[in-house]
C-alpha cells in the first residue's frame, strides 16, 4: 500500500505519472490497469494520453457504488481506523491526520496478513522480512538533539517534540517540534514512549543522561537482501 499527501487535487496527475514510472522501473514490470472512481483529477486528457502511451487500461468504477472498488475502499477504511486510533491514543488534534495516515500505512505494510500466508505486504514486494526495531509509538514524547553547531553555551541541548512517523527517503524520523510549531526531520532523537501531549516544558536534567540514538534503518527497513532488479 502506498499513500501520498497532496495540497491540492490538481497535484494528482503528476503524482500518478511519477509513481507509475517509478514502480515500473524499480520492479521491471508494467502496470496493466488503473482503476479509479471517475473523479475529474484522475481522468484528465493528459492522463488519458499517458495511459495510452504506456499501454495501461483505465477502469472506472460505477458512481456511488463503492463496492465495485472494494479492495481500495477497504484499504482506505483500514487506514482511517488505524490513524484515528493513533490520534486518540496520542491525544492529538485532527490537524495531524495526514501524519497519522502516512504512519498507519507504514505500519500496515509491516503487519502479517492471513490473506497472504501470514506474510507482510512489505515481504511480498521486497522478498525479505522488514525490520521493526526502529519503530516507535505514534505521538510519544521525543527529545530532539540540537547540534552543538546550532546552539549557544546556555541553550538547552534538546527540544521537546512528538514522534509523527518515518522519513523513508532520508532514513530519519518525522518529529513535531513543539516550541517551533513545525515538523522537523532528525536522526538524533530520544523517545519517551510512556509520555504524550503537547507540553513544551523541558529541562537540562531531562536530557543530560539521555542516550541519543540515530535511526538504524538501512534499505527502507529491510533485514535481508535488496529486492530483485
Amino acid at each position: 500500500m502506498k499513500g501520498f499527501c497532496l495540497r491540492a487535487k490538481s497535484e494528482s496527475e503528476d503524482c500518478i505519472k511519477t509513481y507509475i514510472m517509478k514502480v515500473q522501473k524499480q520492479f521491471g514490470k508494467k502496470v496493466k490497469f488503473v482503476r479509479h472512481d471517475g473523479a475529474r483529477e484522475f481522468a484528465t486528457n493528459s492522463l488519458k494520453d499517458f495511459y495510452e502511451d504506456e499501454g495501461i487500461e483505465q477502469q472506472t468504477t460505477v458512481p456511488y457504488a463503492h463496492q465495485t472498488n472494494g479492495t481500495a475502499e477497504r484499504a482506505i477504511r483500514t487506514i482511517v481506523t488505524i490513524g484515528r486510533s493513533m490520534l486518540h491514543h496520542a491525544k492529538l488534534d485532527k490537524c495531524f491526520w495526514a501524519e497519522a495516515a502516512m504512519t498507519a500505512i507504514y505500519v500496515k505494510n509491516r503487519l502479517p496478513s492471513p490473506k497472504i500466508e501470514h506474510k507482510t505486504p512489505f515481504e511480498i514486494v521486497y522478498k525479505c522480512k522488514p525490520s521493526v526495531k526502529h519503530m516507535r509509538v505514534f505521538g510519544c514524547r521525543t527529545y530532539i538533539l540540537t547540534p552543538k553547531e546550532k546552539r549557544l553555551k546556555w541553550d538547552p541541548k534538546a527540544r521537546a517534540g512528538l514522534f509523527l512517523g518515518y522519513e523513508e527517503v532520508s532514513k530519519a524520523y518525522r518529529l513535531y517540534d513543539i516550541e517551533a510549531g513545525q515538523v522537523v526531520i532528525s536522526r538524533d532523537v530520544n523517545f519517551d514512549e510512556s509520555t504524550f501531549g503537547l507540553s513544551p516544558t523541558i529541562s537540562d536534567e531531562d536530557v543530560d543522561d539521555l542516550d541519543f540514538e540515530s535511526l538504524d534503518i538501512d534499505n527502507d527497513g529491510r533485514e535481508a537482501q535488496e529486492p530483485p532488479e
